[in-house]
């Protein structure tokens, strides 16, 4: 084995003590359960940490991803005791008398029933439009989150209640209950069991403070986006997908010289020669519809003209679009008439492998995907489920 490799993602050399194992689709995306060409061996720790804070957070934790993955959750969400969905970011909130610490930021999400939660939470300037901040700060760094409960439903207070500790997880945060617990004979129950922790008298404050503006209808938010969340992304994931289906071939071509520029951008300005049409503007196109999949996150590598493309969309929703290099790019992995497709249940921990055109096959109800056929029985028995939580009395 050699000693030295060639990082993907900065061109540069590097010895075989640099290399880390990257996920060439990031997890939060659902590459956890994605096949295993999608592990790469060739990516220094260097890439993978600095990318993953800059490129694929600001990516994910733009308000527009954050809010389209959990919708896409909810979709294959089917009883009470599922793990949580994730919250909502309505955006910063800006609460009169509300205590925020000099260099902290509050925080306004909204759970699967309309739960209120507000997140007073570490911030850094350099991530502004991250929502939920910057992910290492978060975990490190001490906050508080009110969970403010709206039913008394048994089945809507234990999704909520799942959805906001799975949405804290890992989080270095003190939960503060904004309301009262009683055992049936009316007597108080210490917040504990229910895995919060006991407000302090400022904490209370807040608590009151929050309520207020609840009770008022009156609680401003701000947002913050950069419109430019997604262009290193798309780079890097073309980087990675490019790579893990067509392997070195891939690399031999000026597409991927101009990924890496996206990826890197040049100190003088110098902008990425790779074709392609970003989030923002590319819309909720038709094509999404048919290069997507309700609930999924969805990745299409198809010829278009004389190149392979790339899309990705997000519940049929937020599409981008990619070149990944010539047409006369050759992989066993990808048929040259039907294309490639892969769709991602984050939610499910699970993934579907095949075909553009057996996609379009089971969509069209030419012929079913026995695959898609599990999902979409999930996706209906998500749609009885939600209906019974609409239905079901505050």
């Amino acid at each position: 084995m050699s000693s030295a490799f060639t990082c993907l993602y900065c061109g540069k050399e590097k010895q075989q003590s640099e290399s880390s194992l990257e996920h060439a689709i990031p997890q939060f995306m659902g590459g956890e359960y994605a096949p295993k060409i999608f592990q790469l061996p060739n990516v220094c720790k260097t890439c993978n940490n600095n990318l993953g804070l800059w490129v694929d957070a600001s990516y994910a934790k733009s308000w527009f991803i954050t809010n389209y993955l959990a919708e896409a959750a909810r979709l294959l969400c089917t009883k009470s005791d599922d793990p949580g969905l994730p919250l909502r970011c309505m955006g910063r909130a800006q609460i009169p008398n509300l205590n925020v610490p000099d260099g902290h930021a509050a925080e306004h999400w909204i759970g699967p029933s309309g739960e209120t939660v507000t997140w007073i939470r570490p911030h850094d300037e350099r991530m502004d439009s991250y929502t939920g901040g910057n992910p290492i700060d978060t975990k490190k760094k001490p906050s508080v989150a009110y969970f403010f409960p709206v039913s008394e439903s048994p089945e809507k207070h234990a999704l909520g209640l799942r959805s906001f500790h799975r949405a804290l997880d890992k989080r270095k945060a003190r939960k503060i209950l904004c309301a009262e617990l009683r055992d049936t004979n009316g007597a108080a129950v210490n917040p504990k069991i229910w895995g919060f922790d006991s407000p302090t008298p400022d904490e209370e404050t807040d608590r009151d403070v929050i309520r207020a503006a609840i009770h008022a209808g009156n609680i401003p938010v701000q947002l913050s986006v950069n419109t430019k969340f997604d262009q290193r992304f798309m780079c890097k994931l073309a980087l990675g997908i490019g790579y893990s289906l067509f392997g070195e071939e891939c690399l031999s071509h000026t597409t991927a010289a101009e990924a890496r520029k996206g990826v890197w951008p040049a100190s003088d300005g110098t902008k990425s020669a790779i074709r392609g049409t970003s989030t923002l503007f590319a819309g909720d196109t038709p094509f999404a519809k048919v290069a997507g999949y309700p609930g999924a996150v969805a990745i299409i590598v198809m010829k278009t003209g004389p190149s392979w493309s790339m899309c990705v969309s997000i519940d049929e929703k937020l599409p981008f679009i990619i070149e990944l290099g010539p047409g006369s790019m050759a992989s066993q992995h990808v048929n040259p008439e039907e294309g490639y497709a892969l769709l991602l249940f984050p939610y499910l921990e699970n993934c579907v492998e095949l075909t553009m055109a057996a996609l379009i096959a089971h969509r069209l109800e030419v012929m079913k995907h026995p695959a898609l056929e599990q999902i979409d029985a999930i996706r209906g028995a998500a749609a009885q489920f939600d209906a019974q939580l609409l239905a079901t009395s505050s």
